[in-house]
């Protein structure tokens, strides 16, 4: 049986006035209308062996229970086990609250859409089975300069969200063509670490931030649907941030977009090669050339999982662990501001700071109970190229470190796997002066080096099966 493939998509898109955004910063609650829609994108592939089911959902993250419920919806269609199933979010800031915790303004709104969830999943998934059809596989790789690492030193000496030309950053393109029989393609994949904020807390518009944008670029110019995985960004963000303006977004997404449509179509999938059959005269001689079979195998799915534990902080940062309180702390100021009748922006400003200090709230929860946290971590080989699935955000350092350690000769990292990601930084963020993230992240700091070990001996055990 040959390699098989689908995709679907559905428009995800909310009401304009929902609340949005993921800013702390923020002096609005509610969403004044829509720059571009948002999108589920459902890739299926399957083989005598092996099916999975790849989602890429225009969301900042899913909770725990939000994976769950797409895990079931996608599985009833696709006939699959749940681990087959992997939801991944390209972490977009400028989308709409898609929090359990959110109680403020709109909320029942926010409950309404949030519930939509595992119907799109379906309907997408559905669709791509409908769709499945031989396919070959080709991957290659670009660059590209929009990204940059954001852990900015200033000579005061703290650390702030901003770009640093001089740290490390991984700006590799990584692009899988899966291409029909006939030679066109049917899917692009592209793969990319850089945070989506290039919108910022003045944004007013429900967005997909850059991501959408290089999106739609690899599709008008290849004609397939794309897919975007995010890398490990941690520390990535892009080069203009934090802005109000959605054309700025759209510049930089085009130009990731551009330079992943070149990398596809660029590839070719056909297992043929190129030989000179002979010479033409002419006024000069005109070579002519002919493809020969190379004998290459057909392109097979191959996967495995596992869950890695990694060691928590004790105590668990400030950020987290006062999280309970600076929520009751901004409660009483919301409640104040409100009574005193401040103008909605300082309102606007309050709730954002409640909402964001309960979802920190329910983290603290969640780590303080444990010891250990187990993450997911799949790895997953399409042919000639390998993709490592990995739960949270790590540092560019480590997805890079997997990438080059890897014994597979193409591999690219895919972050932000499944449930509520938090960071995971490099061992040089737990000296001083620290960077936010490592406020923010609650592992010890031999975590990152478990993901990288536990990473290479899945890949290798995949690189065996």
């Amino acid at each position: 049986m040959p390699l098989l493939a689908g995709v679907g998509r559905v428009t995800i898109t909310p009401p304009p006035d929902i609340p949005n955004g993921m800013w702390m910063a923020q002096t609005h609650v509610r969403a004044r209308g829509v720059h571009q829609d948002l999108w589920l994108t459902v890739a299926v592939v399957r083989d005598d062996d092996e099916s999975l089911v790849i989602l890429d959902i225009d969301w900042c993250i899913l909770s725990d229970d939000q994976v769950a419920s797409v895990r079931r919806a996608v599985a009833e269609v696709c006939s699959l086990p749940t681990e087959r199933i992997l939801p991944v979010c390209t972490h977009n800031h400028a989308g709409p609250v898609t929090q359990e915790t959110y109680s403020g303004e709109g909320a029942d709104q926010v409950a309404d859409y949030i519930a939509r969830l595992p119907g799109w999943a379906a309907a997408a998934s559905r669709e791509a089975i409908d769709g499945l059809q031989p396919v070959r596989v080709a991957a290659g790789s670009g660059h590209s300069e929009i990204g940059i690492n954001r852990d900015l030193y200033l000579t005061d000496g703290r650390v702030v969200a901003g770009p640093n030309p001089d740290g490390f950053a991984d700006r590799s393109v990584g692009v899988i063509r899966l291409e029909r029989y006939d030679g066109s393609p049917l899917a692009i994949v592209v793969n990319y670490a850089c945070h989506p904020t290039v919108l910022g807390p003045k944004n007013v518009l429900v967005s997909p931030d850059y991501p959408g944008a290089t999106k739609r670029t690899v599709e008008r110019l290849t004609g397939a649907t794309c897919l975007f995985l995010q890398g490990a960004a941690g520390d990535m963000g892009p080069v203009k941030s934090f802005v109000g303006d959605p054309s700025v977004a759209e510049r930089l997404g085009t130009l990731l977009g551009l330079e992943a449509a070149k990398v596809a179509l660029s590839l070719d999938a056909r297992p043929v090669r190129s030989e000179l059959a002979g010479i033409v005269a002419s006024g000069a001689p005109l070579t002519v050339y002919a493809e020969r079979p190379t004998g290459e195998p057909e392109p097979r799915l191959r996967h495995l999982f596992r869950h890695v534990a990694l060691p928590l902080r004790s105590p668990l940062p400030e950020v987290l662990a006062g999280a309970e309180r600076r929520a009751s702390e901004w409660q009483e100021a919301l409640r104040l501001r409100r009574e005193q009748g401040a103008d909605p922006e300082a309102i606007a400003h309050a709730h954002q700071n409640l909402e964001r200090e309960r979802l920190r709230a329910l983290r603290h929860e969640t780590f303080a109970s444990q010891q250990h946290h187990s993450i997911e971590m799949h790895a997953v080989a399409l042919g000639p190229v390998a993709l490592l699935f990995s739960w949270g955000e790590p540092y560019a350092y480590i997805g890079v470190d997997i990438k080059t350690r890897s014994p597979w000769a193409q591999t690219f990292f895919c972050g932000y796997l499944a449930g509520d990601p938090m960071y995971i930084v490099s061992p040089q963020a737990y000296r001083e002066p620290t960077p936010f993230q490592f406020d923010n992240c609650p592992f010890k700091s031999e975590a990152g080096e478990i993901v990288v070990e536990s990473a290479l001996e899945l890949l290798g055990a995949l690189a065996q099966a």
